[in-house]
């Protein structure tokens, strides 16, 4: 019987086997499957120090070495902040697999926009106001909308490590590697994606020589979720 090509995945921050297991069923019927958890996330606990980017790429090439079979073909896909990962990885270890998928990833980690620097101080300052009596009653859910509207939800959902390793990792800009990537390459974007921009998804296949870029008509960031069907057909090609 002709060996299946392993395909890895690394999933977004808040991703585990679990959250990919509905794709990963249907796509166990053309690959070999493996949803690499990262620390912190599904059954792996969090480090004990705090992680950028360099020490996530180390763990992901150790359990690909320990899991893929000589000769094996094999094709890394990262999601969100598993593609941060994987670009870094791919720097480093140019040949540690044959193909790479990058979808929805988390490239570009720009400066904060001026709307978030004011709704924080909006927020740092409504702590003054809601700490008067009468009105402390309402100071937790203000944070949150406020919060909320500045586009920092993954930070609150956080405490502990995993915050600091969060606060970390989205400082990290992997874009100037991207140019050092030769593998073959696929960027498969959603054309709905509000986390991140189809843009990224342009300039990423750009500075990247030869690389393949799909989008998918109504895909959010979950691709893997909502338009799974189409995601698997576009690796399917792009493996061959």
């Amino acid at each position: 019987m002709e060996q299946k090509t392993k395909l890895f995945i690394i999933p977004g921050w808040n991703g585990s086997r679990q959250t990919w297991s509905d794709f990963v069923s249907l796509a166990e019927n053309d690959f070999e499957v493996e949803v690499i958890e990262l620390p912190c996330f599904g059954d792996e606990p969090c480090p004990s120090s705090i992680w950028g980017v360099e020490e996530y790429s180390q763990f992901v090439k150790d359990k690909i070495i320990s899991l893929k079979q000589v000769n094996q073909e094999t094709i890394l896909l990262g999601h969100s902040f598993g593609g941060q990962i994987a670009t870094y990885l791919l720097a480093h270890e140019p040949n540690i697999v044959d193909k790479l998928i990058l979808s929805g990833a988390a490239i570009y980690r720009r400066p904060e926009s001026i709307r978030n620097e004011i709704f924080k101080f909006i927020a740092k300052s409504g702590k003054i106001v809601f700490s008067l009596p009468g009105l402390n009653k309402f100071a937790g859910f203000m944070r949150k909308l406020l919060y909320k509207s500045a586009g920092t939800g993954d930070y609150n959902k956080t405490t502990g490590i995993k915050r600091e390793i969060f606060l970390k990792i989205t400082k990290e800009d992997v874009s100037e590697f991207l140019p050092t990537i030769k593998i073959p390459t696929l960027v498969v974007w959603g054309d709905k994606d509000t986390f991140v921009s189809v843009k990224d998804g342009l300039e990423i296949a750009e500075n990247i020589v030869g690389a393949k870029l799909e989008i998918i008509k109504g895909g959010t960031h979950g691709l893997h979720l909502w338009k799974k069907e189409e995601l698997l057909n576009i690796i399917k090609t792009f493996s061959n």
